[in-house]
């Protein structure tokens, strides 16, 4: 479609770009958004949903990041009274995870207001091809929407910009080495992540959150948890009391010779060995002849949990030879062992 600029745009009707790109400065904030902005961007985002879900794609994510990216273009668009595409709109979304992004711009004149003027684009981009491909690609996740209006002519131009995420989480990217994992955690429910939309993956897991991730693992199962706790150090009404009975009840966890359970301290490697093995019925394992990793002798207590880890798949150890057996578990590796260990457990 050719590219129209300057003050003769000011006319009633509609002017539509589209643009697929796919690649790679996160934006800076904008100020609050008009009245105008929020009811024109709501209503373009309601309605690409809606059109989504009528020929079954999924309803897109709404960012305030990318809202920023689109928001400013839209802006622009308005004060130079010129439409275009925003040359740089990819490298100004959030990178993290990011694949694939496209964009939609238009202008429309003379409409009667917000709503008017926003659902005429709407309407135009439907009709379009490639902005309808934009609309209904179903690899993209996530969306900003920049809406800027003059109610003194009447006109608007607003700006649809789409991303591919690989990840539920801005910081698992694409090429994150268990970001697979990490999405099957997400698709099985066992994890939903941090309210600031982030998974941490390097960070350790503690006890209690391992046995919510057993749990949820074996589906949630239908428990009615004691009235009085089996462990000294934990109670009735802590937030993980059901998950950690439950863990106790299938004889995945006896706890501390103390009557400890230790929720809040990070779980060891070999404790993991110890649960999931237990957790999948402690299959008979044959001792070994010798030893597993070179930093786990025959007769320590966990070496036939953990010679059952590395014969399963679950774990090859590290490149020298070792499995650190006393080391703190990441939440990225407690993705990679529960998805290498899925068909063994719930």
């Amino acid at each position: 479609m050719a590219h129209l600029s300057g003050s003769h745009l000011r006319a009633t009707g509609l002017v539509m770009l589209a643009a697929v790109v796919g690649s790679l400065a996160l934006p800076s904030a904008v100020h609050a958004a008009s009245s105008s902005t929020q009811v024109g961007s709501d209503y373009i985002l309601s309605a690409t949903n809606s059109y989504r879900d009528s020929n079954g794609r999924s309803d897109l994510t709404r960012d305030s990041s990318i809202d920023s990216v689109a928001q400013r273009w839209a802006q622009k668009m308005l004060a130079s009274d010129s439409l275009s595409h925003n040359p740089s709109f990819g490298s100004q979304m959030p990178q993290q995870g990011l694949g694939a992004w496209g964009e939609n711009v238009a202008y429309a004149c003379g409409y009667g207001g917000v709503k008017g003027n926003a659902a005429t684009i709407m309407n135009g981009w439907k009709k379009s091809d490639g902005h309808r491909k934009n609309m209904l690609n179903g690899s993209y996740s996530h969306i900003g929407i920049g809406f800027a209006y003059d109610g003194g002519s009447d006109c608007a131009f607003a700006v649809q910009d789409f991303g591919k995420y690989s990840s539920t989480f801005t910081d698992v990217p694409l090429s994150h080495q268990f970001s697979s994992e990490i999405e099957w955690l997400v698709d099985r429910e066992i994890t939903t992540g941090y309210a600031n939309g982030h998974f941490q993956p390097q960070s350790s897991v503690t006890r209690e959150a391992f046995a919510a991730f057993l749990y949820r693992i074996e589906g949630a199962p239908n428990y009615s948890p004691p009235s009085r706790s089996p462990f000294s150090d934990v109670s009735p009404g802590d937030k993980f009391y059901r998950e950690i009975t439950w863990l106790a009840s299938q004889g995945i966890t006896t706890g501390y010779s103390d009557g400890t359970f230790r929720p809040g301290d990070d779980i060891s490697r070999e404790a993991i060995a110890a649960f999931l093995y237990r957790a999948a019925g402690s299959p008979a394992t044959s001792a070994p002849k010798s030893a597993p990793f070179g930093d786990v002798a025959r007769g320590d207590q966990f070496a036939t949990e953990i010679l059952w880890l590395s014969k399963s798949g679950i774990t090859t150890g590290y490149s020298d030879g070792s499995f650190k057996p006393y080391a703190d578990v990441s939440r990225e590796a407690t993705a990679a062992f529960l998805y290498r260990g899925r068909s063994l457990l719930g």
